[in-house]
């Protein structure tokens, strides 16, 4: 499935990483909305879903230039503005809601707990103005850094399960996720800091031009370790409330979409915080 994922931003033409980062965000915004009815939260779903798309769309379409401009993080705002205003239309024109303040709520949870945190790879994707080479075509450094971030972020959760089934014994929070322990946390974040060091040589010649060292990827790697652990046991708490095992059934031994993507939610928008408020990219 990754590999799918890196062809799309390496080999194929532009348009393929933005329709696969709309296909996976859509999916996964879907199954979100589902768990949240199973949890007995009635959502409006068709707005959800629509302005969702609208938000990874024109963001790819903004960004895609190489330039990040004050009009991509206007459209950004403006669409998230639209679905506050959207769901209060929406209310106003739904006389058997007993709860409309959940229904709004959950509905917008939804859109910035998949979508806008979802935006952020392609923010990572084009955070740095494109190079034009022979026949026209443009090349990102940033596309390395989506490259890092995957790779950093599977190698910690494959760290958090190998560590934790060999030598767990301690229970992280077991309320949560009853599996998880405090020696596959470690194993997860030292994991992904190694990671995080052996990728910066992997994509020096990119990754230097974001002004990243081995140091500092080391660094960010242990960071989006820890961030990682936070994202899948965020999920959890979701599926725990609405008594779910798996978000979908798309992708057999792994579940749905959401389950696939649920670390690069949070550590999407850590590694863009930490590019532009730590190494000032």
């Amino acid at each position: 499935m990754w590999a799918l994922v890196l062809a799309a931003v390496f080999v194929a033409p532009p348009f393929c990483s933005w329709l696969l980062l709309a296909l996976f965000g859509s999916l996964a915004l879907w199954e979100c909305y589902g768990i949240l009815e199973q949890a007995k939260l009635r959502v409006f779903k068709v707005l959800g879903l629509v302005t969702g798309f609208l938000l990874l769309t024109g963001s790819w379409f903004f960004f895609k230039h190489g330039v990040v401009s004050p009009r991509s993080y206007a459209f950004e705002s403006g669409i998230l503005c639209v679905a506050v205003l959207g769901v209060f239309v929406r209310v106003m024109m739904d006389k058997n809601n007993p709860s409309p303040i959940t229904t709004m709520a959950a509905t917008l949870f939804g859109l910035v707990y998949v979508s806008w945190l979802f935006n952020f790879i392609t923010k990572i994707h084009y955070i740095h103005p494109g190079i034009e080479l022979d026949g026209g075509r443009m090349m990102f450094h940033g596309k390395y850094a989506v490259f890092y971030l995957i790779l950093v972020t599977k190698f910690s959760d494959a760290g958090a399960y190998v560590i934790g089934s060999l030598i767990g014994r301690h229970k992280l929070i077991p309320r949560i996720s009853p599996k998880k322990t405090w020696e596959g946390t470690v194993g997860a974040v030292v994991v992904a800091a190694l990671a995080g060091w052996g990728a910066f040589y992997l994509f020096q010649e990119s990754l230097v031009q974001l002004k990243m060292t081995p140091l500092t990827a080391a660094i960010a790697g242990a960071l989006l370790g820890i961030v990682a652990i936070v994202g899948d046991l965020a999920e959890s708490v979701i599926k725990r409330e609405a008594q779910v095992k798996d978000s979908g059934q798309w992708l057999p031994g792994i579940g749905g979409i959401l389950d696939l993507i649920d670390s690069l939610l949070f550590t999407a928008p850590t590694l863009y915080a930490f590019f532009r408020l730590i190494l000032h990219t």
